[in-house]
């Protein structure tokens, strides 16, 4: 009785090493579209790998399976000055990429970006932050890098309906 259930044990662990060998040989390819920006992408497809990727002229061959974002930094040309952003989440639509075998995934992810507003009461206290937010819905941190350098704190106006300048200032970092 007991060498039947060694066998049985060991012939369950083949069946799942090789369904694992199998699942893992299947490629697909990752294209990012970041609208003119170069991007670094991070991914982790299961507990023991992580991939990272970069968007360029030719996609990335990556494991076909589910993958979910670990890290993106994003940097662009504009005036002369190179800008950079980083996200860690919150991922929007990137949240879980899935590659298909002997296909490509187009990720569309960064610009145009929408900054939204965030403001919190705090007794008479009002508090104003902003979110940066990509194309995917994926959320930057709002600390930009300008040159390598931490760019100046953002200004901010507070308008009435009428055009008047309520209140203005600028962010703080931290």
């Amino acid at each position: 009785m007991k060498k039947r259930d060694i066998w049985i044990s060991v012939a369950i662990v083949a069946a799942a090493v090789l369904l694992l060998f199998l699942s893992s040989q299947g490629k697909g390819q990752i294209k990012i579209d970041a609208g003119g920006a170069v991007t670094t992408l991070r991914l982790s497809n299961n507990w023991l790998s992580k991939t990272t990727i970069s968007s360029g002229a030719e996609p990335a061959t990556v494991s076909a399976r589910l993958h979910r974002p670990q890290w993106l930094k994003l940097s662009m040309q504009q005036g002369g000055d190179t800008w950079q952003l980083e996200t860690r989440g919150p991922w929007g639509d990137l949240s879980t990429i899935r590659v298909k075998n002997n296909d490509t995934t187009v990720l569309q992810l960064g610009p145009p970006f929408q900054i939204k507003p965030e403001v919190r009461h705090t007794g008479s206290r009002v508090s104003i932050d902003f979110n940066i937010i990509g194309k995917a819905g994926e959320h930057y941190r709002n600390v930009i890098m300008q040159n390598n350098k931490r760019a100046p704190a953002p200004k901010v106006k507070i308008i009435d309906e009428d055009g008047n300048v309520l209140a203005s200032g600028k962010f703080e970092y931290g």
